[in-house]
């Protein structure tokens, strides 16, 4: 199958992808993943690509540019953002007790499948993201901590790049800030979502400091990357036929 992806220019370029498998790919040298492909769904038994993101040194944050199609069945989409660094390479040190967010910007396109071409994404009218990296926690458009980390009037959510009405989902925990559980109307394939937030090092009882590579006690961590597990699911109708595919199959065994 192919997947069509979106240039900075507004053109579109053809990738080869098995079929159900989501094209997530750079649009352009100046992107900020590596060409892959990865899944993309609610299915958290199934296997997961991990997907890399640099840091922009220049323009201090992280921006995620891909095609996606939502797949039902398929696995979560695993994220790994590299650690900040300064335009020297040299890693941007986070001090807990001084807290300084870094912005990132993810834009989607849903794509829009047509015979002989990619397959079309499902709607996505919710998204759910984790922090597996502890001592990370997410923030958000309008947090009254910081504001000027957004341009007036950011979204969460926009669709082609108007802002979209969003909620938070209850979550069975509660409130986490490092789980970002909302939903919003449907947004169709052919549209680009938008999701706008930040990362926020808060530290752990043990590290005060990232970007040394060392904990409170001088030994030695793995500071290089913040790992996010991604994954939308489909509105109740769609569940609703999943269930019913999966009884129909058990049925004919």
């Amino acid at each position: 199958m192919l997947s069509t992806m979106r240039g900075r220019g507004g053109g579109w370029a053809a990738l080869g992808t098995a079929a159900g498998i989501i094209g997530l790919v750079a649009s352009n040298a100046s992107a900020s993943i590596a060409p892959v492909s990865v899944t993309s769904g609610f299915n958290l038994a199934g296997p997961s690509t991990t997907v890399p993101v640099d840091y922009d040194s220049v323009n201090g944050h992280w921006h995620l540019q891909a095609d996606l199609v939502f797949d039902h069945a398929a696995g979560p989409m695993g994220k790994v953002f590299r650690s900040p660094t300064q335009v020297t390479g040299a890693p941007i040190l986070l001090d807990a007790f001084q807290p300084f967010p870094q912005p990132l910007w993810e834009e989607f396109f849903l794509v829009q499948g047509f015979p002989g071409g990619p397959p079309s994404s499902r709607p996505v009218s919710d998204w759910h993201e984790e922090i597996l990296t502890p001592g990370w926690e997410w923030v958000l458009p309008g947090d009254a901590r910081f504001p000027n980390l957004f341009p007036p009037g950011e979204s969460l959510i926009t669709r082609d790049g108007q802002p979209w009405q969003w909620q938070h989902q209850p979550h069975p925990g509660g409130p986490d800030p490092t789980k970002l559980w909302v939903e919003f109307p449907p947004i169709d394939p052919g549209h680009v979502l938008d999701v706008h937030k930040a990362l926020l090092w808060v530290g752990t009882p043990d590290n005060r400091v990232w970007g040394d590579g060392t904990r409170n006690d001088g030994t030695v961590i793995d500071e290089s990357s913040i790992r996010v597990r991604e994954y939308p699911t489909p509105e109740p109708a769609t569940l609703g036929l999943v269930a019913l595919g999966a009884v129909a199959l058990l049925r004919r065994r």
